[in-house]
């Protein structure tokens, strides 16, 4: 009896291990990029995916182009096609210089000490870890496993809420890892710069 009784004890343990596993994996993530901890970011996201799933909705948005999502009747202008032929390769060359283990700290860095600059606040202030975390959660809008080795979550962002990130991440040999990651903009966007800028809102 006594042996069920450990048994299920740590089937329990296991599964809460196995349930909340992915959730301090994005935590960790977000704390990592605020903290500027590079070697984390290195080995907890698959750089070259994260990129490739990215590159098409922050093109889609900071050029002004029609969503491939919500296909429509009409045709793309010609200049439609001119912006997506041109300013594609632009914005690809944005994701890849940025998108990366030292330049998304950077780019939290930069993005925040503008917010500061625009509110008047000197950025010293630090709420609570459980304070920092219920207000993250509360902006998580889908939270589910998808296999059993893939996670996805969409969280909106803490800044503008029509800003959607939706993440995947996949169970590795080393642990979860952070293989894509997409925008979803429910209104339409207006700087190629603020909007790439603006990916830190979620952080």
């Amino acid at each position: 009896m006594k042996s069920l009784c450990v048994a299920v004890v740590l089937t329990l343990l296991a599964a809460v291990v196995y349930v909340g596993a992915p959730f301090v994996t994005a935590w960790n993530i977000r704390e990592a990029v605020r903290n500027g901890n590079s070697a984390y970011l290195t080995t907890a996201i698959e750089w070259p995916s994260v990129r490739e799933t990215l590159k098409p909705s922050i093109a889609t948005a900071a050029l002004d182009l029609p969503n491939p999502d919500q296909p429509s009747a009409e045709p793309p202008s010609l200049w439609q096609r001119a912006k997506a032929y041109w300013g594609h390769g632009a914005v690809n060359r944005l994701v890849d210089s940025y998108v990366t283990p030292e330049g998304l700290p950077q780019l939290f860095t930069m993005h925040k000490a503008y917010r500061n600059y625009v509110s008047g606040d000197d950025g010293t202030n630090t709420l609570p870890i459980l304070e920092r975390i219920s207000r993250a959660w509360s902006r998580v809008k889908r939270a589910e496993f998808t296999g059993l080795t893939t996670f996805e979550i969409d969280m909106a962002d803490k800044n503008d809420p029509t800003r959607l990130y939706l993440g995947k991440l996949e169970l590795t040999h080393v642990g979860w890892k952070l293989t894509a990651l997409r925008l979803k903009f429910l209104t339409t966007a207006n700087s190629t710069v603020q909007n790439f800028a603006d990916i830190q809102g979620a952080l």
